[in-house]
């Protein structure tokens, strides 16, 4: 019978434990991730004014981004939900009550770890396939969102630039809905080789059209002339077309610039490109990180009543701030080939668990000399 009694202590124990863990890693999850929605939000209602996104899609935008910011934000809200939820408890001598019933730090992380190894699973499941392809849905409907702004800002009679200075043409006319137009002035400027001269296009019509199969808008030239070169120049050259395409795309554009966010994990399996391997394991230290800051958090969480509230919160905070500049540090460093895949990211979410070690020990040792003196 006292056996039994002992285990449905502890049972009941790793529930309690569990429920103000877990209250505290909800109510931390809900409001950084409101913030940093809410920073999203402000960005996409600014570049809808500026015109650079259409209205509509705002919250569309929205939408997809949200499971891409929970990922990031899950294990760091659960760490910061222990060191709230056992400092509480730490605060009340709750838990000096039940280190004088046998149970130990050790002992606090059963029930803890069991429920981190459940968060980072559903995690990982997130990180490698439900956020890329959230990404790419995003990365898509945004570049065609400022493609459309685009030429819905263009004006007939006037010179416009389009594809941050790319493209500068002028149309004499422009129907309403922007999708064809007559008499077309175009200067290209190509930004990769700022050597080469400047591309001329004339023609009599044009008009838009769509690749469904790409997701690219072109605007068609009909019935004009192509001048390459400077004039006066062995390589001037002038040609004729009946038809010609050009590809209406934003270089600089979040499609471009976050292209291996949204690259399927197991296309980056296959891949050696350091950019690439840098990005699998960012995904794959995601859940890493929720069992390493895990295991920091139990021993960073000790308070006593006198101590004050925010005093372990503050220090915890930064180190898990600091955990996330060396993440985002490494993750940089391989991308660049400066770290071997080898080292790569996993010596980063090694460190919280030396340091949570080495500060159980020395919790250990001066309970021993405590005793002893």
């Amino acid at each position: 019978m006292p056996l039994a009694g002992a285990m449905q202590m502890l049972r009941v124990f790793d529930r309690y434990l569990l429920r103000e863990v877990i209250h505290g890693w909800l109510a931390v999850t809900v409001v950084l991730w409101l913030v940093l929605v809410s920073n999203r939000l402000v960005r996409f209602l600014g570049d809808a004014a500026a015109g650079k996104i259409p209205g509509d899609v705002i919250f569309k935008l929205l939408g997809l981004k949200m499971v891409w910011y929970l990922v990031h934000v899950i294990p760091f809200a659960l760490a910061l939900g222990v060191v709230l939820g056992l400092g509480r408890l730490y605060r009340d001598n709750e838990m000096t009550v039940m280190s004088a019933c046998g149970v130990g730090p050790w002992r606090i992380y059963k029930p803890l770890l069991g429920f981190g190894v459940l968060v980072a699973a559903v995690l990982a499941w997130m990180a490698l396939y439900i956020s890329p392809e959230l990404q790419g849905l995003s990365h898509r409907l945004e570049t065609a969102a400022e493609q459309q702004a685009d030429m819905k800002m263009l004006g007939a009679g006037r010179f416009n630039e389009i594809q941050n200075g790319q493209l500068t043409f002028y149309a004499e006319r422009l129907s309403a809905d922007r999708r064809s137009m007559e008499n077309l002035f175009i200067v290209f400027n190509d930004r990769k080789d700022v050597t080469r001269p400047p591309q001329v296009l004339t023609a009599k019509s044009a008009y838009r059209k769509h690749d469904p199969a790409t997701t690219d808008d072109f605007l068609v030239l009909v019935d004009g002339y192509r001048y390459e070169g400077n004039p006066g120049a062995a390589d001037y050259r002038i040609m004729r077309f009946e038809e010609y395409g050009v590809r209406i795309d934003l270089p600089d554009t979040g499609q471009v610039r976050e292209k291996r966010a949204s690259t399927p994990t197991a296309a980056l399996l296959q891949s050696n490109e350091p950019k690439d391997i840098a990005e699998l394991q960012w995904r794959l230290a995601m859940p890493l990180s929720v069992i390493a800051l895990l295991l920091l958090a139990v021993p960073l969480c000790k308070s006593s009543p006198r101590q004050g509230r925010y005093g372990r919160l503050v220090i915890a905070i930064l180190l898990f701030v600091i955990y996330y500049n060396l993440l985002g540090t490494a993750r940089v460093w391989v991308g660049n080939g400066v770290l071997p895949p080898s080292i790569g990211l996993w010596w980063v979410p090694v460190l919280p668990v030396i340091l949570a070690m080495l500060l159980l020990q020395g919790e250990q040792l001066r309970c021993r000399l405590g005793l002893r003196g």
